[in-house]
Parts: C-alpha cells; structure tokens; sequence
C-alpha cells in the first residue's frame, strides 16, 4: 500500500478519535520515523527529548501504539515503525520535506526556519503538496538532503556514511543532516557544519570528534551529533 494512498489516509484519521490527538500521535510516528532512519531505533529517552515529554509519557503512548499494531518495541534498543505506521510516518514526513524545499527555494528561508515553518504546514491537502511538488521538478531530497520518501534519492546521499564513522585522517563532503534530534541539528547548523562544506576529522574518540570545517575552522562534535551528519567520503566521491 503507497503511503500516498486512500486506505491510509483513512488510517491516518482512524488513529484516535479528535484532530488534535491524532496529530499528537502523528508526531510519535513521525519523531520514531527519523530516529530510527538515523539511529537504527528510537530509544524512549530521545522520544521524550524530541517531544518535551516526560519517559513515562512516551512509554505509555508506545503502548498504546504497539497495542493498535503501529509500531513493535525491542528491548535495549528501542521503538520500531511497522509496516503500518511506518506508511503513517512517510505520508508526513513526504509533505513535510517537500514544503521545505518550497520554503527554502522559493521563500528563501534558510534551512533551520524553512523546518520550522514547514511543520506549521502539513495540514495543506496532498493536491497542494502535489502541485507544490511538480513545479519544483518532483526534487529528490529536502534542503538539508533528507530523502523525500517515493522520490529517487540521488546517488551522492545513497553513497553517504555518518561523519560519526570516519577515522582520523579522513575527508568527505557534507551532503545531509538529519533532524532527528532538533536540539541537535540546530547546535550543527551553528557551528557551521552546512551542506556543501568539506569537512576533515583530526581526531576521532569514543565520546566526540574535533573536525576541521571548510572557511569555519576546528570545532568539536560529540559522536552523537555526529551521527546526523553524512558526508560522501573523498575517496567515493569519484
């Protein structure tokens, strides 16, 4: 079933009852969505982080979640999307990416508020999100070079590893930054670690990672944050 379809959307209004509580529980699917295309899974204490909510609320949502068969937990590693909800997800994040494109190519917002302002708006009917998606030649990723789901993801992200992998010595080129954590991605963003730039890591421990940033200079990244980071090595970049 394409996350675009009919029978889910009408899943999507079947998730609770009222507009406002399924958008609550939209943005755990959403939030487990990115946590787990970054990191594998989606730990309770990054879902609470992300979400502003206490561990017991985000458990006792994952319950319910798990009970109406929209996502499976793991133990010590966390959340997981199934097929259903990872549909659910996919039909958000796909607005949400596109919108902004729009905002960051036609607005002129810059990454981090074309984020912000995007989320705002995906309440916009899918007819919209399509019209908006054509004229701007059905692009293959978000600003910040996260794929929008059903597009073809450009070869250059599909090559991407985590800055967080690299040894000391290495050097690639930073082709996305994930927002899976906000808190994160903005403190990457204000360092100056943007799309584009050449990055190259002088050291590289368990705990953090001092890199060296094209027209920035030094700066140290713990590996966490790191992880968001991909870059195309400069020995794929042939």
């Amino acid at each position: 079933m394409d996350f675009r379809s009919r029978r889910a959307v009408a899943e999507r209004r079947r998730l609770t009852g009222t507009e406002a509580a399924t958008t609550a529980l939209e943005d755990y699917l959403v939030t487990i969505y990115k946590l787990e295309e970054t990191l594998g899974a989606a730990r309770t204490t990054l879902i609470a982080k992300e979400l502003g909510v206490k561990p017991a609320t985000v458990s006792k949502i994952l319950t319910k979640l798990e009970a109406e068969g929209y996502v499976v937990r793991e133990k010590y590693r966390g959340a997981r999307l199934t097929g259903l909800g990872r549909r659910i997800a996919e039909r958000i994040i796909w607005k949400h990416r596109v919108i902004e494109r729009f905002l960051h190519d036609y607005v002129g917002l810059d990454p981090l508020r074309a984020h912000r302002y995007a989320h705002m708006m995906e309440h916009l009917p899918d007819e919209i999100i399509d019209r908006i998606y054509e004229r701007l030649g059905r692009p293959g990723t978000c600003p910040m070079g996260n794929p929008i789901p059903g597009a073809k993801v450009p070869e250059e992200i599909r090559r991407a590893v985590p800055l967080s992998s690299l040894q000391s010595g290495a050097c690639g080129k930073i082709v996305r930054i994930t927002m899976a954590v906000h808190e994160w991605g903005r403190r990457l963003i204000e360092q100056g670690i943007f799309i584009g730039r050449r990055v190259c890591v002088i050291y590289a421990g368990q705990s953090h990672l001092i890199v060296d940033v094209e027209g920035i200079g030094e700066r140290e990244v713990p590996v966490m944050h790191a992880c968001l980071v991909y870059v195309l090595p400069e020995n794929s970049a042939s």
